[in-house]
């Protein structure tokens, strides 16, 4: 008997070992092949899938030696053991980063993609089905077999999908998220499916002797199981984050917990017939996103489930695929017909779809390549398939083969397409003014330390309107870091180190500041609902602004918001902070790929969300938003961004155009001020383009949005410059927020004579003026300039020599 136990344990030791041994030859073979592969854009699950089969029974695997000593047959279960618990790791992150709001308001379109690319495959298989059969030597029932093979056919491998858009750049695109959405319903309807005509005992190869109403009581169970977890998960959650509130991160121990919890209730529930997979994506879904709980988990299984688990998982379908049994004639062409008849229906239900719902072309065709890439659901189906003698080994290793194949054309071919198409699908940002009202505003805010937090997180809730589903919003902040001589040792310091103390957040980057801005941001996300994401920057001034136009491009945002290089005292003057973060917002304001706004802070944050907060209903200072039009892109820009926080309930906004005594004044100022370079003519020509473009967008935005009563609009007339200042001044404590562009209007006499006194020229003659100490003690003031290739020449050249 101890002999026995002592042989089953060496045995478990060398099954072990050998195991290891495997995911160190496959990681390193799939890294040697990507980086020959990425060259020509192919997405790392290719090269991995590729490790797989040369590690296999295809390649080497037949030597010997090596089947031996690295791939002994008793190492199959350990590796789909970890390939099921990998898949499962990777649904519960996937679950964990979906942007819920955005699935649910794009569920409609996304479900037309999937079940578009899906019809079409089936009517395929149910057709072609007798033929395979056939060809394929299958035995059972034909019936049973046409119905595997359309869910074959018709199913997407959301997780291979979901690392292809993210290594193609797609993930925070519009076409990236749709695919992502669509795979997903893809997958929870196929699984459905497996649920109601199967059980997990039959997937292991149980017998099958249970009736319907077993089925469904166990299905019931399931179901019952899971909301009863999801209800259970948040105040357990709430009570790990209350616990932590004063750290960046939870412990080590509490992350074990929840994971081994999660994964508990994704065995009971395979148990219980229901697939573990969707049930992880399930409870990552619903996990509370609110607190450092989320954040954590997100940062600990991004790496390994990335760099270890997801290999293990694509070499594991490598692995598993004899391709000399594919060498035999009727099997080959078994194969070519099953990959093209998918191909061509997955595509061609794709493209069907994206053109009913106006999409272009090249879109679809990504789109259709990339949900035609096949992975765990097509693993469970033809296993359950061998397992209860649907077909034989030989027919499996067919339809594997198709699988892998399957693959391989979807990532090339979304690769070369989007490489084709890079300039049209490209991030390019269009302005706020030129984008529908109900579109999804993206907002990049940057802070420096928590200083500037409260005012950003109240801008943010002013932004996001009645109704979120309306007027959908996107928010991320991103605190910049300087980089220092002293953080720079440290950090080289702790990478040697390679370990970090469980109980101390010191490490963490930006110190006590990090603590306090993710304490906020927390609260300010439970109390409103709104989900922010933070990114950390670290670098010197001199380059930090590439951090941010680098991470601007990456969340795809449609605003940037910068904090001002002044702060306000306590008896409210403005005095000057660092000169490097001056220099920071011209370098954004000069290179930014889209819209930037540079917020100057009087108290608009006071409270977490004061300018929007029913609670300061009362008090009408509060409350009152002002936006100033005097004409030009960066004031249309301004007012488009107004219209958005104008849809908030607890926000008036008032619109204040100033516009010229006497018409004739216009021409007339430019005329003078223009001769000095003899481009008289230029100059009137782009002041009636510009004047018609206002009056078009003011059109708009009146009938819109004034003649409904949401907006008060108020005309001032001035002659010159001077008068400007008065009327503006006369403002003075009205508002609690202004809005003004920056001043892309060109010369005007409104404000002629007003840049001899300007000291901040990033902000604009209008906006240097709002934000003096001379004028207000009480109304932050939002500079905004509108995203135009020009703008890299606006800056002045001696203000970045001045400040570098």
């Amino acid at each position: 008997m101890a002999c026995n136990e002592g042989g089953n344990i060496m045995k478990d030791m060398s099954g072990f070992i050998h195991i290891i041994l495997q995911m160190a030859l496959l990681l390193t073979i799939s890294k040697i092949l990507h980086f020959f592969l990425r060259r020509f854009g192919q997405p790392s699950a290719i090269s991995q899938m590729l490790a797989g089969l040369l590690m296999g029974p295809s390649c080497l695997i037949r030597l010997p030696l090596y089947r031996h000593y690295i791939m002994p047959n008793i190492n199959e279960d350990y590796l789909l053991s970890l390939a099921t618990l990998g898949r499962m790791c990777f649904m519960f992150l996937i679950g964990l980063e979906i942007d819920l709001p955005y699935m649910l308001r794009t569920s409609r379109r996304a479900a037309i993609i999937a079940y578009g690319g899906a019809l079409p495959c089936s009517i395929l298989a149910a057709c072609f089905s007798p033929v395979i059969y056939y060809l394929t030597n299958a035995h059972g029932s034909r019936l049973t077999f046409a119905l595997t093979l359309m869910l074959i056919f018709s199913n997407t491998a959301s997780p291979i999908l979901v690392r292809m858009s993210t290594e193609l750049k797609l993930t925070t695109s519009e076409i990236g998220r749709i695919a992502i959405s669509a795979a997903l319903i893809n997958d929870m309807s196929c699984l459905t499916i497996i649920a109601i005509t199967s059980t997990s005992a039959t997937a292991t190869g149980g017998s099958d002797s249970m009736g319907f109403s077993d089925r469904a009581t166990l299905g019931v169970t399931a179901l019952a199981l899971m909301a009863f977890v999801t209800l259970v998960t948040r105040p357990f959650v709430r009570w790990i984050n209350h616990r932590n509130r004063h750290r960046h991160s939870i412990r080590n121990t509490e992350v074990v917990v929840i994971l081994i919890f999660v994964f508990g209730v994704s065995i009971i529930t395979e148990m219980l017939s229901y697939n573990s997979m969707m049930s992880c994506f399930i409870l990552g879904l619903m996990f509370p996103r609110e607190g450092g709980t989320q954040r954590t988990l997100v940062r600990k299984l991004s790496y390994p489930v990335n760099h270890v688990i997801l290999p293990v998982y694509f070499g594991f379908i490598g692995m598993s695929t004899d391709l000399f049994v594919v060498f035999h004639a009727r099997f080959f062409w078994t194969v070519v017909i099953v990959v093209c008849l998918n191909t061509f229906g997955k595509v061609l239900g794709t493209i069907l779809a994206t053109q009913y719902l106006q999409f272009p072309l090249h879109e679809g065709l990504v789109l259709g390549f990339l949900l035609n890439v096949k992975g765990h659901i097509d693993m469970i189906i033809i296993t359950m398939a061998r397992k209860n003698n649907i077909w034989g080994q030989e027919t499996f290793m067919v339809f594997l083969t198709t699988i892998m194949v399957n693959t391989f054309i979807a990532g090339p071919s979304s690769a070369f397409i989007v490489r084709r198409e890079r300039r049209a699908l490209k991030y390019m940002s269009m302005g706020l003014e030129f984008q529908k009202p109900d579109s999804e505003v993206r907002i990049l805010a940057c802070v420096h330390g928590p200083r500037e937090l409260p005012t950003m997180v109240g801008l943010i809730e002013a932004s996001r309107g009645t109704d979120p589903t309306k007027t959908p919003l996107a928010a991320y902040v991103m605190h910049l870091v300087r980089l220092t001589q002293k953080m720079a040792t440290t950090m080289l310091y702790h990478q040697q180190e390679d370990h970090r103390m469980d109980d101390n957040d010191e490490d963490e980057l930006g110190g006590d500041d990090a603590r306090q801005i993710n304490t906020a941001i927390d609260a300010f996300t439970m109390e409103n609902g709104i989900t922010v994401r933070q990114v950390t920057a670290v670098s010197a001034f001199s380059n930090m602004h590439e951090d941010v136009c680098n991470g601007a491009e990456d969340v795809r945002a449609s605003i940037i918001i910068l904090p001002f290089h002044k702060h306000q005292r306590i008896d409210g003057k403005m005095v000057s902070g660092r000169d490097g973060v001056r220099l920071v917002n011209g370098k954004v304001l000069r290179h930014a790929p889209c819209t930037v706004g540079i917020l100057v802070d009087r108290g608009l944050g006071t409270g977490p969300t004061a300018v929007a907060s029913s609670s300061q209903v009362g008090a009408a200072h509060h409350n009152l938003v002002a936006a100033l039009f005097f004409g030009g892109p960066d004031d249309r820009e301004a007012l488009a961004y107004a219209s958005r926080i104008a849809m908030h309930p607890n926000i008036s906004l008032t619109v204040v155009r100033f516009l010229p005594m006497r018409r004739g004044e216009y021409e007339a100022g430019i005329e003078m001020e223009a001769s000095k370079d003899n481009e008289v003519l230029i100059a009137i020509n782009n002041h009636e383009k510009e004047a018609q473009a206002d009056e078009e967008f003011l059109s708009r935005f009146y009938d819109r949005y004034v003649a409904t009563g949401m907006v008060s609009y108020v005309e001032k007339f001035v002659e010159n410059g001077a008068d400007t200042v008065t009327a503006l001044s006369a403002m003075e404590g009205m508002y609690a927020l202004y809005l003004v562009g920056k001043g892309g209007r060109g010369i005007s006499p409104l404000t002629m004579g007003m840049s001899e006194w300007e000291d901040c020229p990033e902000l604009g003659s209008i906006g240097d003026l709002l934000a003096s100490s001379d004028f207000t003690t009480t109304g932050s003031v939002l500079v905004i300039q509108q995203h135009n290739k020009t703008n890299e020449g606006d800056l002045d050249e001696d203000f970045l020599m001045l400040y570098s």
